[in-house]
């Protein structure tokens, strides 16, 4: 539930997705906004000064773009300012009363500019959003409009109401409201936090770049010259103060909170912000771990309630689960046992999705950490030996193993005899002598035979260390397929759906999209969102190609794959891996070979956060298949060829499913060869003779 005060008003929005108005002095409820203007949820809302107005970013039932809304609480009635043609979002309103401003999605420049190039997944419009207002007033002039010789139109101002000021009229002229919309002129952006000021515009611009932060950016309200120009950077967040006179702002930072400041309102931040940092590190909070613990209890219930994806909480009485679980909390001892206690409520929902994590543990005090050399270590008689470098894609040489990156003197069947000096004579040792080494030079005495030489390597954390496995395991995997077919058939796996899988499906799809067949592997994949940009590539179809007088020929569908597909799956394929399964499935792009998997297919937004940031997700939206059936969560999805992969045969380093994967593209292959892009030649008679 959302909440904002103005005044003597409230308003906040139900379960129902409706927004509400609540007289702070009568206790009297008004219902906003009804019919097919639902929310679920509001995403902003804006009170103009005189708290006569409030202005509404609303997510519409059956539309995915957001449109704004503007309220008046004393007429109680409400009009629509955008369609839902165009993200519009965070309105705020002039101090004056005369304009409502908000950003909306509308400027679309494609990049790259054509559907030529390597790996090009299509256009992708940066710099999208633009600031724009609509005028309240039929005469109000726009701040930003250029002067001409016509007399400025007067606007004429309500007489002021018992307890408001004068000087800001609250009536609308609602006739025509949506044909007085001017631009601002200034250019588009990655623009969010829209706040206006009687002199200037304020808003925070983002940008893709990697490890880039938002800017807070100010715009003079000018009606000859509109620039908009950069107050500071690495803003987190921003508010500008009800009377337009001081700003606060917090710097972004990659971990943690960064520092706040208060300042006053002008085009630029100050070059001193010492005395106006807000001292954070002096304020006191009184917390009882046993009241936070309540209510964060009350609130992971109240979340499922809310927005669990079926409405009988899956014939549960949730009211009666709460009245089992709620005795625990009070004797919890610490934020562990409480997600202990919510993981087991909320498992009776049956929801796949509906996981328990984060949250303000208790912190531990520094441990030694482990590094790795990127290797498969064995003890032998004569030493430690080294039985396997982890392999990586050779033509990117910064992702390689510690002991296969350029300059390392190490092979497979190296002994090592020392490390920084010190003697080892088996793993334990070498672990030993490696603890809180990572990113440090580690100077290692190595045997080749009868020769003694030495190398520098720098070793990585634990995590890396199973990232350099995983990759292991996939080149291992391509150069089985590889082998098997005679590199007809190319092979990829996708480790999740994420935005580092998909570049990585960039990197292996497209170096494979020419292969006669290709087998995807989604096994153990953990999920995420990006089923449909995948799906939408391997639907391509070449239906003409294009023949240079020198080089090879290539489809008018530009990368459209032409051979076979196998996708790989098994019990711990999860959550959009699933999705992906299905999709391949129910389109009839190839076959599933492997295992029915996991189940789960309602879908989350992740915004069930707690108090202390942990989360109590909420399984919220059911997924069908186009006839209506309810499909994936529960139960998975089957596979066309149940292979299973049993576990001795794993630990030898078998892997039945990907052989059958192989066999079965090479007999498809034998059956249904792909056909060959081969030009007839040119006719040269009359046009007639073209067909």
């Amino acid at each position: 539930m959302a909440v904002t005060f103005a005044g003597n008003w409230l308003a906040h929005d139900d379960k129902a997705g409706n927004l509400w108005l609540l007289n702070l002095n009568t206790l009297e409820n008004r219902k906003a906004i009804t019919g097919g203007v639902g929310l679920f949820p509001f995403a902003d809302i804006r009170w103009s000064h005189d708290s006569e107005l409030l202005a509404v970013t609303t997510i519409a039932a059956r539309q995915q773009r957001s449109q704004v809304l503007l309220y008046s609480v004393s007429e109680q009635k409400q009009q629509l300012v955008t369609s839902s043609k165009y993200e519009s979002y965070s309105p705020s309103f002039s101090p004056d009363g005369n304009w409502l401003y908000f950003l909306s999605n509308r400027h679309f420049r494609a990049t790259p500019g054509s559907p030529w190039g390597d790996r090009n997944l299509g256009p992708m419009f940066d710099r999208r959003s633009q600031i724009f207002a609509v005028s309240l007033k039929e005469q109000a002039v726009f701040p930003f409009q250029a002067p001409n010789e016509l007399p400025a139109p007067v606007v004429e101002e309500e007489p002021a109401r018992r307890g408001r000021r004068a000087a800001t009229p609250a009536r609308v002229a609602w006739q025509g409201l949506n044909d007085r919309l001017w631009q601002v002129p200034v250019p588009a952006g990655n623009y969010s936090q829209l706040t206006v000021t009687e002199q200037r515009l304020f808003v925070r611009e983002s940008s893709y770049e990697a490890n880039s932060a938002p800017a807070l950016k100010v715009i003079k309200i000018d009606d000859r010259d509109a620039k908009i120009e950069q107050y500071a950077a690495a803003i987190a967040d921003y508010r500008v103060s009800n009377d337009g006179k001081q700003l606060y702002f917090r710097k972004h930072q990659q971990r943690g909170t960064g520092p706040m400041y208060v300042v006053e309102v002008g085009d630029r931040e100050p070059t001193e912000l010492s005395s106006a940092l807000l001292n954070s590190r002096q304020w006191q909070l009184a917390l009882d771990p046993k009241q936070e613990w309540q209510q964060m209890f009350r609130d992971a219930w109240l979340m499922q309630r809310e927005f669990l994806f079926d409405k009988t909480m899956r014939g549960l009485d949730w009211d009666d689960a709460k009245s089992r679980y709620q005795p625990l909390v009070a004797r919890v001892s610490d934020r562990y046992e409480l997600d202990d206690v919510l993981a087991q409520m909320m498992g009776e929902l049956d929801a796949l999705h509906s996981q328990v994590r984060g949250g303000d543990y208790p912190t531990q005090g520094p441990t030694p950490s482990a590094a790795s050399l990127g290797a498969s270590l064995e003890t032998t008689s004569d030493g430690v030996r080294i039985a396997h470098i982890y392999r990586t894609d050779p033509e990117l040489p910064s992702q390689a193993a510690p002991l296969a990156q350029p300059g390392v003197n190490a092979e497979i069947g190296d002994i090592i005899t020392a490390v920084n000096g010190r003697t080892v004579s088996n793993q334990a040792e070498v672990q030993l002598q490696l603890r809180n080494q990572v990113g440090q030079q580690v100077l290692l005495d190595l045997k080749r035979g009868n020769r003694s030489l030495q190398t520098v390597v720098v070793p990585v954390n634990a995590g890396r260390d199973h990232q350099l496995r995983y990759q292991d395991w996939v080149l291992n995997n391509a150069s089985k397929v590889q082998s098997a077919s005679d590199d007809k058939f190319g092979y990829l796996h996708l480790y999740a759906m994420g935005p580092n899988d998909i570049a990585n499906f960039a990197r292996e799809f497209y170096a494979n999209v020419d292969k006669e067949g290709l087998i995807i592997d989604v096994r153990r994949n953990r999920g995420g969102n990006i089923d449909s940009w995948i799906i939408e590539k391997l639907l391509r179809r070449a239906w003409a190609f294009w023949q240079p007088t020198q080089g090879a020929p290539y489809t008018n569908m530009q990368h459209a794959f032409r051979g076979h597909l196998v996708v790989l799956t098994d019990q711990l394929t999860y959550s959009d891996g699933e999705t992906f399964a299905a999709g391949v499935k129910a389109l009839q792009l190839g076959p599933l070979v492997g295992m029915r998997t996991a189940g789960a297919g309602v879908w989350l937004t992740g915004r069930n956060a707690l108090t202390d940031r942990g989360m109590a997700r909420v399984a919220e939206t059911a997924q069908f298949a186009m006839d209506g059936r309810y499909v994936i969560e529960g139960y998975g999805v089957e596979p066309d060829y149940e292979v299973r992969n049993m576990p001795v045969a794993t630990y030898k380093g078998e892997d039945a499913q990907l052989n059958f994967a192989i066999d079965y593209l090479t007999g498809k292959l034998q059956r249904e060869p792909i056909p060959e892009l081969k030009a007839e030649p040119i006719p040269s008679g009359p046009a007639a003779d073209i067909r």
